[in-house]
């Protein structure tokens, strides 16, 4: 919370507000650690493993700078110039009420899967409810699904990884020879 908008107030950043975060920092670490009070917020940082939250950010506030707003930063006398950099911001081009499923999924058969069976796996969340699932498929033909819904208080990463784990029970058991491949920056997984 402490870095929202850092890409407005943290470039650059003063000595006035690095020491302020340090010391906005060092209350957590003390109460993390249960350290005495004079030891070194430094030694805090390094016993937790927990980047210094001035560098952190500076680091985001050079990271929206570059890869967001397309501007060139300068961070330890290292220019980032966002031409270097591939520009993977794609916004939605309609608006949500006028989404049609039928033109964003195609069950058509123009990709060809990998030969032998093939696990999809998925976790999801909405506001009240978590859920997880994987889909068996042979070809285009569905062999065995399996779904659970969590509690509402599981993430969508715990959905993911509950389906994965399932997905390998489920391989295992039935003694199917599996290899992962993640598609990413899509959500659900396939094995």
């Amino acid at each position: 919370m402490i870095l929202h908008g850092a890409a407005a107030w943290a470039y650059p950043l003063s000595a006035r507000q690095s020491r302020l975060l340090n010391s906005i920092q060092r209350k957590f670490l003390l109460s993390i650690t249960g350290a005495y009070s004079t030891t070194p917020t430094a030694a805090l940082q390094v016993i937790e493993g927990i980047i210094q939250l001035h560098i952190k950010a500076e680091q985001e506030a050079v990271y929206v700078r570059t890869a967001r707003l397309r501007k060139t930063s300068n961070y330890n006398n290292i220019n980032f110039n966002p031409n270097n950099y591939e520009d993977g911001t794609a916004s939605t081009k309609f608006h949500p009420a006028i989404f049609q499923l039928e033109d964003r999924i195609s069950l058509k058969k123009q990709f060809l899967p990998v030969p032998g069976l093939n696990i999809y796996t998925d976790g999801s969340k909405t506001e009240d409810k978590t859920g997880s699932a994987f889909c068996v498929m042979e070809e285009y033909i569905a062999k065995y699904e399996w779904m659970a819904q969590l509690s509402p208080f599981n993430t969508v990463f715990q959905a993911e990884l509950l389906a994965i784990q399932e997905a390998c029970l489920w391989a295992s058991k039935t003694n199917q020879q599996i290899k992962a491949k993640a598609k990413y920056g899509q959500t659900g997984s396939r094995a």
